[in-house]
């Protein structure tokens, strides 16, 4: 994903309806250059979440003495 130029999310504040300062919006932009590699790296087509091993508590495995 190339870094969003400034001009660029000037536009994207103004498309969302945002009131930022620029302070403001000089914030988000370094924000989102930090934001936008790990978006990609994460798994948009493929397995879905039902897929990964869950942590699951199981109440019959303890016995109630140890509750």
């Amino acid at each position: 994903m190339p870094i969003t130029p400034r001009e660029d999310m000037d536009a994207l504040v103004r498309r969302a309806g945002l009131s930022l300062k620029s302070t403001e919006i000089d914030q988000l932009h370094e924000g989102w250059a930090l934001m936008a590699p790990q978006l990609e790296r994460v798994r948009l087509y493929g397995r879905g979440r039902e897929a990964e091993p869950g942590h699951i508590f199981r109440p019959d495995v303890f016995g109630t003495e140890e509750i």
